[in-house]
């Protein structure tokens, strides 16, 4: 009996109509890296746009007009509730930061919302420095 309520549990995950997720809101959504954004007066934004059930593309980035800091983002991703699982390229170059160089992330991500959060922050926090933690964030 314990099997067929596992089985029954999984078969009704997978069926469509029977998702746990909720669609993204597409647009643009802000952007953020902390160093940039100290001052909440300087969101950048990223464009999202449905590409499959459940997929999505993103594209956008933030820029410090004076420092010429930022942070960008292109790729794709799957919606899964509270986690986005992105696949691309983000990089970010802070003055301050892995000697001024340019921090490039490719391949799998995760990003997060937990709790009462209004966006999802990625999950690989250490900066390529290795040392430096990035909050970087895409607002709901």
């Amino acid at each position: 009996m314990k099997h067929i309520l596992i089985i029954t549990f999984f078969y009704f995950l997978a069926i469509p109509g029977h998702s746990q997720t909720r669609p993204v809101r597409t647009g643009l959504h802000s952007f953020t890296i902390q160093w940039i954004t100290f001052n909440k007066n300087n969101p950048g934004s990223v464009y999202i746009k449905v590409i499959g059930q459940d997929e999505y593309s993103i594209e956008g980035e933030q820029k410090d007009p004076k420092s010429h800091d930022y942070v960008s983002i292109k790729g794709t991703f799957l919606n899964r509730g509270n986690t986005l699982k992105f696949n691309g390229k983000i990089v970010s170059k802070i003055s301050f930061i892995n000697g001024g160089q340019p921090c490039e992330r490719n391949g799998l991500y995760i990003f997060k919302a937990s709790g009462k959060r209004k966006y999802w922050r990625l999950q690989q926090l250490l900066n390529c420095d290795g040392q430096t933690t990035d909050y970087i964030d895409i607002f709901f």
